[in-house]
């Protein structure tokens, strides 16, 4: 009788299965909370819609998903971008394998999305960021594979994937304008002659005009968004500072791989011409330097790729005698990288510790500008506490109000985590609703007239004698090493405002 036997998981299932147990442990640990875009993410699947003020809607709508099965909880947060981060390991290790690697290559590969600290922060919380590399690498296979079988009606298939990708985050427009470049300037010019390549651009752009549409009625909010975060956020970062950083948040060990996945892509001779690949990482990174951009995240979605390619790279000179030594050097050296800069990306240490770690490596750098913008640990650490401590003391304040007070209060908030903190985490206390003019909370709305009592957040004196006849503090939020503007907050007390809310409205407006 014969017996079936199940094959042994091949090394990007492995690595995979390693790449999702580390990162969803990692963000079920107690000593962070909710990431402050989280609170926001869970409010707009509340309201789902076409758009949001600061992103497209396919990662709410899965966000909606994922509350529906999983309930109310980290898990259904966490769990979605771990998944999204373990698929992505999967694909580099398989685009690896598919440009020459063996399993030493594919090991690499994987291995160097796992031990880089930007991918730990991506795939540790949920937001459109935890979808994007995966995207993004999609679409580079996708590419790789239309020159690899001389195939280029996949240009269909990297269209339904680049418009899919649209609804979840706007940048897939820099990695096409990246591939345009590298189009323009390789012989892989030849494909803006045939029809395929339009056929699928024009798929791209169906699947997009949900969103594009939505835009237009609402006045295109995202560009204002985009255009203020630029002027307002942005922190001039010279050149060498923005090669470092992404040196740095991609792992100085990973530096050899993602080199060589360059130097791969660039100078392939067996035929198949992968350079228009190469330049989508060159334009974007050319971006970066001239726009002097101080998020290194902003293109860390196209590292698997070269990764990928670098994985195949030294895979192919290890086999030679004299390079022997790559076979056990290159993973011990991304492998110390890696467990040395671990509580960069992962939240592993508690928040003392993780100032004290900070210290030692050179200090957490200030990604955005404005007061109360700079901490000792990183700002997406910092973002992920105080949050349940704000919903006491909002609490505390509502309850010394009279009873029929209560029924009729409502919170404003100057951003939308607290906001979103009070709405979402709040919910159970039984706290009033939440306002804020921050980003699709303002297209949300005002609270229906009249409005006699309000919990203030974080709101001075001077403005809140400019709009309400009475008003009173009711305590200090703390919140340790959150971020500062939100630590010594004041909770005011407000009553009867002297214009009705929502004449005031239109002067709250933030996009940032």
């Amino acid at each position: 009788m014969s017996r079936f036997r199940t094959p042994p998981p091949g090394v990007p299932a492995i690595l995979a299965a390693a790449a999702f147990a580390v990162w969803l442990g990692a963000a079920l640990l107690p000593y962070y909370g909710f990431f402050i875009d989280e609170l926001y993410y869970v409010a707009c699947s509340s309201r789902l819609d076409w758009g949001y003020v600061d992103h497209p809607p396919l990662s709410i709508l899965l966000l909606r998903f994922s509350r529906e099965i999983l309930g109310e909880g980290r898990l259904a947060l966490r769990l979605p971008a771990a998944l999204a981060g373990a698929l992505t390991v999967w694909l580099t290790a398989r685009l690896a394998r598919r440009l020459g690697a063996r399993g030493l290559g594919q090991g690499i590969a994987g291995g160097a999305v796992l031990a880089a600290p930007i991918f730990g922060v991506l795939f540790g919380f949920y937001s459109m960021n935890a979808l994007e590399p995966l995207v993004w690498l999609a679409s580079a296979a996708i590419l790789v594979e239309i020159e690899m079988r001389n195939e280029p009606r996949l240009w269909l298939l990297f269209g339904a994937v680049a418009g899919i990708g649209l609804e979840n985050k706007h940048t897939v427009v820099l990695f096409a304008a990246g591939l345009a470049a590298g189009l323009l300037l390789t012989p892989a010019r030849r494909h803006l002659a045939g029809r395929w390549l339009w056929l699928g651009a024009g798929i791209a752009a169906l699947l997009a005009a949900p969103n594009v549409l939505w835009q237009v009625a609402h006045g295109w909010p995202s560009l204002e968004f985009y255009r203020n975060a630029d002027l307002y956020k942005n922190v001039r970062t010279p050149p060498l500072e923005v090669l470092f950083q992404q040196i740095l948040v991609t792992s100085p060990g990973a530096l050899p791989v993602w080199i060589a996945g360059l130097w791969l892509l660039w100078s392939r001779r067996d035929g198949i011409l992968l350079r228009h690949l190469a330049w989508i990482y060159l334009a974007l990174l050319g971006l970066m330097l001239v726009g002097q951009k101080s998020r290194p995240d902003r293109i860390a979605a196209i590292y698997p790729l070269l990764f990928a390619a670098g994985g195949a790279a030294l895979d192919v000179a290890a086999r030679a005698p004299r390079w022997r030594w790559l076979r056990w050097s290159v993973p011990a050296w991304l492998a110390a990288w890696g467990l040395l800069l671990a509580p960069m990306g992962l939240p592993v240490l508690p928040p003392e510790s993780l100032a004290w770690y900070m210290r030692l490596v050179g200090g957490a750098p200030q990604m955005e500008r404005g007061e109360g913008k700079r901490t000792p640990i990183p700002q997406y650490f910092a973002d992920r506490l105080g949050w349940e401590r704000l919903v006491d003391d909002v609490a505390a304040a509502v309850e010394t109000l009279p009873a029929a007070d209560r029924r009729r209060a409502v919170v404003f908030a100057q951003a939308y985590g607290p906001a979103g903190a009070v709405e979402w985490l709040g919910r159970k206390r039984g706290l009033p609703p939440a306002y804020t003019g921050q980003n699709s909370y303002f297209l949300w709305g005002p609270p229906p007239d009249p409005v006699d009592v309000a919990i203030v957040l974080g709101d001075d004196e001077r403005r809140l004698a400019e709009l309400f006849e009475e008003f009173e503090l009711a305590g200090i939020h703390e919140c340790g090493s959150c971020m500062p503007w939100r630590n010594q907050m004041p909770i005011w007390i407000a009553r009867h405002p002297k214009v009705p809310i929502a004449k005031l409205w239109p002067s709250v407006k933030h996009y940032e």
